[in-house]
C-alpha cells in the first residue's frame, strides 16, 4: 500500500522540525527514522535478513532455570520439534499516548514477517491510548499492515502489589494479553526498539512446539521481559492474572516470596515484569504453583535462550570472539557506540551514520 501525499508531507515535515531542533548523532538517528513512509516502505522490502549459522554459546553463562544456572536451548534443535509451515504473530505494545516515532524499527520487523510467511505484527494497546491516535499514526499501521490488539488494562485489576502511576509496571503487564492470544502457532513478543538482523523462524517452531522462551538481560537481569516467544494459551494468560491476584511483591523476596535466586538479589525490572516473569514461569510451588494449577496447568515447560543472538543487549557476558554478523536480533545498544567489542544497529554496523 503506498502512503497518501499528505502522509508522505506530514512525516518529512515532521522529520525536519525534529532534526532542526536536534544535533549530531541524534539528529542523524531522528532523519533516518523518519523519513516519509514511501521511502520507509521501498527501504523495508530491500532489506535482507540473514540465516547464518548460530555462534555456538555466543552468551556461555547466560540462561537459567529455577534457581540455577543452566545450558542454553539449542533452538534450532527445538524447532525441528514444531511445524514447518506454521500462522505466526510478532506482537509488540505501547502504552500512554501514541507517538510518531513509537516503531523505529518498524522496517526490519515487516521483514521479519515477510521472511517467515504467513505471519502477522500486532501492536497491543489499551482501548483509551488507541483511541488517541492520529489520522497520521492510523495510516502508518495500514501501510505495515500492523492489526491493532485493544485492551481494557494495562495491569491486572486488583492486581496485590500495584506500586503506582509511575510504576514501570504499567508498559510491562500491558504484555500480559499476548499470552492468551490463540489463533496462532507462536507469537514472539518484542519491545519496539529491537532491530531484526537475522531470521527468526527457529523461535517461533520452537515456541509452536510448547516452549515458552525468553532470555537474560544486557545488565544483569535474570530475565529480560523485551522479549518472550509462546504457544498462546488463555489458560496463560488466566494464571498470569491469577498470580498478580495473589503475589505480594517485596524487594527481599521478588514477586510471591519465590526469592531472587539465581540472581544474588534485587535487578532492575524486578518490581514489574522482568521479576514477575520469572518468578511465575522458571520458579517452582509456592503462589506460582497454584496460579498454574488453578486453571489446570501443573507446570510451563519454560527455557531460555542465548541472548547475545536472539536477543542481544550489549556485549556483556558475550564471548570475547563474539561474531556480530550472527546476531539475530539486536536489542540495545540503540546509539552508536565506538568500543569494538559492541554489536550494532544495521545503520552503525560500518561506524557510519547514514
Amino acid at each position: 500500500m503506498k502512503p497518501s501525499r499528505s502522509l508522505a508531507a506530514t512525516m518529512i515535515s515532521r522529520a525536519a522540525l525534529i532534526v532542526a531542533a536536534l544535533g549530531g548523532v541524534q539528529a542523524a538517528h531522528l532523519r533516518s527514522d523518519l523519513r516519509a513512509p514511501a521511502d520507509v516502505v521501498e527501504r523495508s522490502a530491500a532489506i535482507s535478513l540473514h540465516s547464518l549459522p548460530v555462534q555456538e554459546k555466543a552468551c556461555p553463562n547466560c540462561c537459567h532455570q529455577g534457581s540455577k544456572e543452566v545450558p542454553c536451548l539449542d533452538v534450532d534443535a527445538c524447532a525441528a520439534q514444531g511445524p514447518t509451515n506454521g500462522k505466526y504473530a510478532i506482537a509488540m505494545s505501547f502504552y500512554g499516548k501514541p507517538k510518531d516515532t513509537m516503531l523505529p524499527y518498524i522496517d526490519s520487523m515487516r521483514a521479519a514477517a515477510d521472511m517467515m510467511k504467513n505471519t502477522d505484527l500486532l501492536m497491543v494497546m489499551r482501548e483509551s491510548d488507541a483511541a488517541k491516535m492520529t489520522p497520521f499514526q492510523k495510516e502508518l499501521f495500514a501501510n505495515y499492515s500492523i492489526k491493532l490488539v485493544n485492551v481494557t488494562w494495562d495491569t491486572p485489576p486488583n492486581m496485590k502489589s500495584y506500586l503506582g502511576e509511575n510504576w514501570c509496571g504499567h508498559q510491562d503487564f500491558i504484555r500480559l494479553h499476548v499470552l492468551g492470544l490463540e489463533g496462532y502457532d507462536a507469537v514472539a513478543y518484542y519491545d519496539t526498539d529491537v532491530e531484526f538482523q537475522g531470521d527468526i523462524t527457529p523461535v517461533m517452531r520452537c515456541a509452536a512446539s510448547g516452549k515458552f522462551l525468553t532470555t537474560n538481560g544486557g545488565i544483569g537481569e535474570t530475565l529480560n521481559v523485551g522479549f518472550f516467544a509462546v504457544k498462546p494459551d488463555k489458560r496463560l494468560f488466566q494464571a498470569s492474572v491469577n498470580f498478580a491476584l495473589e503475589a505480594e511483591y517485596n524487594k527481599d523476596t521478588s514477586w510471591g516470596s519465590m526469592g531472587w535466586a539465581p540472581a544474588g538479589g534485587y535487578y532492575v525490572g524486578g518490581e514489574c515484569g522482568q521479576g514477575f516473569f520469572y518468578s511465575l514461569f522458571y520458579k517452582s510451588g509456592g503462589i506460582a504453583q497454584k496460579a498454574l494449577e488453578s486453571v489446570g496447568l501443573s507446570a510451563v515447560d519454560a527455557a531460555q535462550i542465548d541472548r547475545c543472538i536472539w536477543n542481544y543487549q550489549t556485549s556483556y557476558m558475550c564471548r570475547a570472539d563474539m561474531d556480530c554478523s550472527r546476531v539475530r536480533v539486536h536489542h540495545k545498544p540503540t546509539k552508536h557506540t565506538t568500543g569494538p567489542e559492541e554489536c550494532q544497529k544495521m545503520r552503525f554496523k560500518n561506524k557510519t551514520i547514514v
